[in-house]
């Protein structure tokens, strides 16, 4: 479909520069033009991040809280509030762009997470605010709703990169990270429409990563669903899969490792979940 065979209405402004193509925006356009203020609302950039010449970058994190993460899901708060932020510093090497972290947490459906008491949703990597039982639950979850994780996750970040934007920042990078245990049970079913808009993105402006933790429920074939069915990138895709007979201490390092991993490639755009699992598996910190 060329973009002269478009319906205007199914397209939004806002993230159409993400796109090679615009039809391939339609998808996540559709999701963005459900989005009221002050849902995009965060940080502006400040001088002197403008002044290091580094651009700047969004990450949306997409956190499964269904209910069979409830295993982990002390865990993966404790996590993030107390080692995400410390282990992303320490991660950054020589990436001096500016970095804005915002996420979402889904179940059946979708939630945004870390809203401040002043509204933002989106903020500095040291302003991150704590993530509360209220926000992250999955003792309280249901179903899996992963397909519109992706394409809610994808659309706040367009948004608020596009805002960004507009308020004289230079062309703003994008990653969605996913951090899962299952596999897609609710609406969209069919994973086409996550498929077309990964696919069809602008690849120097948005990267998609996937983290699967295995749990007592799940995806059999992770790697293949993430890569052919949602066609992400394999360099940005990592299973981390139970042994047999795994006890609750091994569980919990599992997870840890998945975490330094996942903290690895949320610093720095040139660090792929493939490239960040090898050095974490070579960090005696984690043994």
């Amino acid at each position: 479909m060329s973009s002269n065979d478009l319906d205007p209405s199914t397209i939004d402004s806002h993230v159409t520069g993400f796109f090679r193509n615009p039809a391939s925006s339609v998808p996540v356009s559709l999701a963005a033009q459900q989005i009221q203020a002050p849902l995009v609302q965060g940080a502006a950039l400040e001088l002197d991040e403008l002044e290091t010449g580094g651009g700047l970058r969004v990450v949306v994190l997409a956190l499964d809280a269904s209910q069979s993460m409830w295993e982990v899901g002390d865990q993966l708060r404790d996590s993030f509030n107390n080692d995400f932020v410390p282990a992303v510093k320490a991660a950054r090497e020589d990436d001096v762009s500016a970095l804005r972290v915002g996420g979402i947490a889904f179940s059946n459906t979708v939630q945004q997470i870390w809203h401040a008491p002043n509204g933002d949703y989106f903020h500095k990597l040291e302003e991150l605010p704590q993530l509360t039982a209220a926000e992250y639950d999955p003792s309280r979850g249901g179903s899996t709703a992963l397909h519109q994780s992706i394409l809610d996750a994808s659309a706040l970040g367009m948004r608020y990169a596009a805002a960004l934007q507009a308020g004289g920042s230079d062309d703003v990078d994008l990653d969605v990270i996913v951090l899962t245990d299952g596999e897609n049970n609710r609406p969209p079913h069919s994973p086409a429409e996550v498929k077309q808009m990964i696919q069809g993105r602008d690849k120097s402006r948005i990267r998609y990563g996937f983290f699967y933790f295995e749990t007592a429920w799940g995806n059999s074939d992770p790697t293949r669903y993430a890569t052919q069915e949602l066609g992400i990138d394999g360099e940005m895709v990592q299973a981390f899969m139970a042994r047999p007979n795994e006890s609750a201490q091994e569980r919990a390092k599992r997870f840890r490792t998945m975490m330094a991993v996942m903290s690895r490639v949320s610093a720095s755009r040139g660090m792929s979940a493939v490239k960040a699992t090898k050095a974490v598996f070579t960090d005696d910190n984690l043994v």
